[in-house]
């Protein structure tokens, strides 16, 4: 091959393997992009039959608790040490009430059907991630 032919022929390589790499890489983009997405979805709906437990075995102190949530920075005083017992006593209720659906990559549970769904899908963006090698 004469040098211009292979100077060429490296260029287009060049050329080539560039934008494959910029295809590769708005690929991986998009797939991080729904990934996130689905797990927060997934997310949202657990932590949403969480406090439904909570709302059930205090519902005073849970209020209170969202509406300091909602209020960053609110003068209300919240008894953390009740809280933290609420929390456990709603999470040993939820875990005997409800079966497990599933458990992801990160070994979050999930008991609701919509977040064990998604959370799937979650998992299966990140197991194309991997396959294609996104960083």
């Amino acid at each position: 091959m004469k040098g211009s032919n292979r100077t060429a022929v490296c260029l287009l390589l060049t050329l080539w393997s560039g934008s494959t790499f910029a295809a590769e890489q708005n690929q991986c983009s998009t797939l991080k992009d729904e990934r996130d997405s689905l797990a927060s979805q997934a997310m949202v709906a657990e932590i949403d039959l969480g406090r439904k437990y909570r709302e059930q075995i205090c519902p005073g102190l849970a209020r209170q608790a969202e509406q300091a949530n909602a209020n960053e920075g609110s003068s209300g005083i919240i008894n953390y040490e009740a809280l933290i017992d609420c929390r456990k006593k709603a999470e040993a209720r939820l875990k005997k009430n409800n079966k497990l659906l599933y458990r992801n990559l990160l070994g979050f549970t999930f008991y609701t059907p919509k977040g064990a769904s998604l959370a799937r899908q979650a998992d299966q963006k990140s197991t194309e991630m991997g396959n294609i090698r996104c960083p």
